[in-house]
């Protein structure tokens, strides 16, 4: 019996970065994470990540096929030169 129950068990620290990660970057307010069953909540989770896998995925095409610009060498600006200080009166 306790192994079937220890398979809906969760890692609290899991659920709680799960539901920070998707309060973050959905702006959901945290009691429309509570309300939903915990089954649909993973599921958004997952979507959620494979949404930011493809999205870094191409980023990582389009650094890549992205042209580098040239680094410029180590050019020293010209200084102002000092000014002479206002007499205080």
């Amino acid at each position: 019996m306790q192994a079937l129950f220890s398979c809906f068990q969760i890692s609290l620290t899991t659920l709680l970065k799960n539901k920070f990660e998707f309060l973050w970057q959905k702006g959901v307010q945290p009691s429309e994470i509570d309300r939903m069953p915990y089954w649909e909540f993973e599921c958004y989770i997952l979507y959620m990540n494979e949404k930011n896998k493809e999205e870094n995925d191409r980023n990582k095409e389009e650094n890549d096929n992205h042209p580098k610009m040239p680094t410029m060498p180590n050019i020293k600006m010209p200084t102002m030169p000092n000014m002479p200080s206002m007499p205080k009166y």
